[in-house]
């Protein structure tokens, strides 16, 4: 699997909307849509209550999203942002218009203890504050809310990256959201993989948004996962003699342990069924 650098990220985004015509509407549609069915499949949707905390870029408006996505499910859904809504621009303002039109609850971050009533209450949260473009350390408001998620004791699903983790090295930005599940998109972003940002993610989920293969696994991306080649099933009716040979050459002669420890699991593997 292909692995990106934030900026490699961007690149793929404007060329799915230029070379393919893919309206960014439909790319945050899908986005939202994709960690939905993660949330439903982790969580479950009907009769529980959701907090979605929503900063006013991109990240929010696929938070956005993901409210209205459970609020027509019956899930209860409050939106918390954290920003001044103003600053929602593009496709992102154009959810919260229609949010903003629902029967759902939605509020602004002024009050520490509103917050935290409010998290002690729900059933799991929703991270769609940052996303991966953050690049500088997080101060302030966020800095305690982000400190407040992780205390809440909640299930935590981040959307994209755990907001705080910096998408192209994994490092934690002062704080950062400790997630249960990440739904990243597109493909992994080097924040995604290298620890410590790995750590943060839980499980990660990533959706391809409608992208084609040819765009997703283009070889302009330098970085990629290896994957481990499969080994074979094993004969249960087979002898240690069918299992093959080793040789073990080892290091020098006071630093014996690993050639030891490399030779008894050999021996255990070849003569276990």
């Amino acid at each position: 699997m292909k692995v990106s650098r934030v900026e490699e990220m961007r690149n793929l985004d404007r060329t799915a909307v230029e070379d393919f015509s893919l309206a960014e509407e439909l790319l945050m549609e899908n986005a939202g849509m994709a960690a939905y069915h993660v949330i439903m499949k982790e969580s479950g949707i009907q009769g529980k209550r959701f907090v979605l905390i929503c900063g006013t870029g991109n990240n929010g408006g696929d938070g956005l999203v993901i409210a209205r996505k459970i609020h027509s499910m019956n899930g209860e859904a409050v939106v918390y942002i954290l920003g001044n809504e103003d600053k929602f621009r593009g496709t992102s303002k154009k959810n919260f218009e229609i949010v903003s039109r629902l029967q759902l609850t939605i509020r602004h971050v002024e009050s520490m203890d509103s917050l935290r009533k409010e998290l002690a209450h729900c059933d799991a949260i929703v991270d769609a504050i940052f996303g991966t473009g953050l690049t500088r350390n997080v101060e302030g408001i966020y800095s305690d809310v982000i400190q407040m998620i992780n205390r809440s004791g909640k299930k935590v699903f981040s959307i994209d990256i755990p907001s705080g983790i910096n998408g192209d090295t994994g490092k934690i930005m002062g704080a950062a959201v400790k997630a249960d599940f990440t739904i990243t998109f597109g493909i992994p972003k080097i924040g995604n993989i290298l620890y410590p940002g790995y750590g943060h993610c839980g499980k990660l989920y990533v959706s391809h948004i409608s992208f084609p293969p040819s765009h997703y696994n283009s070889n302009d991306l330098k970085i990629e996962i290896n994957v481990p080649v499969r080994l074979p099933e094993r004969d249960k009716k087979g002898h240690k003699g069918d299992f093959g040979d080793v040789l073990v050459i080892s290091g020098a002669a006071n630093y014996y342990g690993a050639p030891y420890f490399c030779a008894s699991s050999f021996l255990r593997a070849r003569t276990s069924v």
